[in-house]
């Protein structure tokens, strides 16, 4: 099918920005979480979380004139002077990839690890419906499970469940929650918006682990996308490689992704 990389980064920039945007002023005086722009490039960052270098993003480097308007340099700048680890995703292929490439190696920088990104379309998933799994999706102001299991399956302190609490009922947001054995024990979101839908957010409990919750929530997200007029649909996770867990990226092939490009990340050299 074919896809267009510069909706599917606008999207991402939007999924980021919500977060940021959602989060409660107290939380994010509390622990440094910010969102800046810099003409095209977006950085969202949390000082409180100097190592998740996945949260202290740097988005929008390939934009055309990214590099040649210093956009990427003020931002690189600003999240270097927070002294927190940060990503800088590079999306190949794009007008501006090779300028953004060039000046990052040139100023200190080098490529990482890769999120490999996934695209299908939104017909109807062949999973089966998980035995014992209940799947919901909480209104807006009720997303305390959701973001309790979003900061606890992605390793944050506790303090971190409210980035998250307050994206269900977001314009085009679509949070869920599944439980088992009526407790809950897993969390996935969808971002939707002009005929695209991105996912994003899995996460699940250790106890549930195994039990199907994640395959539940991805046959959701594509009923759910294509109710919503979706036609591209996408996700990414890390890139398989032997010393890191394929899980995620085996459940994602399960559901009719197919791989579409690695983006590697770009960071300060070691």
């Amino acid at each position: 099918m074919e896809i267009d990389p510069v909706r599917l980064d606008a999207l991402e920039m939007r999924l980021w920005g919500d977060m940021w945007d959602s989060t409660p002023p107290e939380v994010a005086s509390a622990h440094g979480v910010e969102q800046r722009r810099f003409g095209p490039v977006q950085v969202t960052a949390i000082a409180d979380l100097p190592r998740a270098g996945w949260m202290n993003l740097v988005l929008g480097a390939t934009a055309p004139d990214a590099v040649a308007e210093g956009a990427l340099e003020e931002a690189v700048a600003w999240v270097k002077s927070l002294g927190v680890e940060y990503y800088v995703p590079v999306t190949p292929g794009l007008a501006g990839s090779a300028a953004a490439e060039e000046w990052l190696g040139r100023n200190g920088h080098e490529r990482g690890y890769a999120w490999m990104k996934f695209v299908r379309d939104a017909s109807p998933s062949e999973l089966p419906e998980p035995a014992g799994v209940e799947i919901a999706e909480p209104a807006a102001g009720e997303g305390g499970d959701f973001g309790a299991i979003v900061a606890e399956g992605f390793g944050l302190p506790d303090w971190a469940g409210p980035l998250f609490a307050g994206l269900p009922g977001r314009p085009g947001w679509h949070c869920y929650v599944a439980s088992v054995e009526g407790r809950p024990a897993a969390c996935a979101a969808m971002l939707a918006d002009d005929g695209i839908a991105e996912f994003g957010l899995a996460a699940t409990l250790e106890p549930a682990r195994g039990r199907g919750c994640q395959l539940g929530l991805l046959r959701r997200r594509i009923a759910d996308a294509a109710t919503a007029g979706c036609h591209t649909l996408f996700v990414e996770t890390g890139e398989r490689v032997p010393d890191r867990p394929a899980g995620s990226y085996r459940n994602i092939l399960r559901a009719g992704f197919e791989e579409a490009y690695l983006r590697p990340n770009w960071g300060p050299s070691a």
